[in-house]
């Protein structure tokens, strides 16, 4: 397994992109590597459990959320749920305002 050291030097960062002032992280390149994908998410388990012992599910947000979010919640045993935007998901979905 990866240290979160190994995993964290596999990100590349990207200064003033999309805009100036924005240093944009590129987690990418941890999946081009299967074990380091197997690392990152037993680190993010590990810590889930630490702090917040019993999960009832996973949400995850658009895009990176979908990635990490299922393989987080299938290590932990419980369901996912995913979040994007009014009117990108078909079917029955249940709305929240905050």
């Amino acid at each position: 397994m990866y240290s979160v050291e190994q995993v964290k030097a596999l990100v590349r960062e990207y200064p003033d992109f999309p805009s100036e002032g924005v240093l944009f992280r590129d987690i990418f390149p941890i999946f081009q590597d299967p074990e380091a994908v197997r690392s990152l998410v037993a680190h993010l388990v590990e810590q889930i459990r630490a702090q917040a012992g019993t999960v009832d599910a996973v949400v995850g947000l658009d895009a990176r959320g979908f990635l990490l979010g299922p393989q987080i919640a299938g290590a932990l045993g419980v369901g996912f749920a995913p979040v994007r935007k009014r009117g990108k998901l078909p079917g029955r979905v249940v709305q929240a305002t905050y």
